[in-house]
């Protein structure tokens, strides 16, 4: 018994670090000044700020941009945070932009943005997929898929809390997992934007806004 007890305390010893697993950064704090960045959809290896790589890329609308800023505007708004919002965090995307232009790595390119602000932390929203839906609430020829990524970085310790969300809707016969979603969702197939909503949501609660 033992013997077991060493070998395995020895494993344990010796186990290469890329087997822990991840230590998530610790939740900003209330009053914490937390800087919105607007939606965006990369579209050069720069803009990745987690080297996320997309198949079969399409341009997003600039309306579905609007809207999804506009949604999580809404969700922020019940922070406990102080959030400063996408119009300051232009302007200052735009002054590092013309200062140390888009050579650098992009996690650097917003921590001088969120510093610019100034602010604590910064929340950058990336946009890889959306596919509308293709029918009704009540049959599809193709569901509503979304692939989205909310990228917040401590500007103090310069650490990263990802959130990736990549969904689309299942029926219940290719499924039956996904039961609980199909009920909350009232049986019904949802749009794209109600599709990311349910991200938004999720991705706000996992990185502490």
């Amino acid at each position: 018994m033992i013997k077991w007890l060493i070998l395995f305390t020895v494993i344990l010893l010796t186990a290469p670090a890329g087997c822990a697993p991840r230590v998530q950064p610790p939740h900003p704090p209330e009053e914490a000044v937390v800087a919105v960045a607007s939606f965006s959809q990369p579209k050069h290896r720069w803009e990745f700020i987690t080297h996320h790589v997309t198949v079969d890329w399409e341009r997003i609308d600039q309306d579905v941009l609007n809207k999804l800023d506009s949604d999580l505007s809404t969700l922020t708004m019940q922070s406990r945070q102080i959030i400063v919002g996408p119009e300051a965090v232009e302007k200052c995307r735009k002054v590092v932009a013309s200062d140390i232009g888009p050579e650098g790595s992009a996690f650097h390119f917003w921590v001088q943005v969120g510093k610019c602000v100034p602010a604590d932390y910064i929340l950058v929203p990336l946009v890889f997929e959306w596919r509308e839906r293709k029918g009704s609430p009540w049959g599809v020829e193709k569901p509503a898929a979304v692939t989205l990524e909310m990228n917040l970085i401590d500007l103090q310790d310069l650490e990263l809390n990802r959130y990736f969300f990549d969904e689309r809707q299942y029926s219940l016969l290719e499924d039956l997992s996904q039961v609980g979603k199909f009920f909350r969702r009232g049986g019904k197939w949802i749009s794209a934007r109600e599709l990311a909503g349910e991200g938004l949501e999720k991705g706000l609660k996992e990185l502490g806004l």
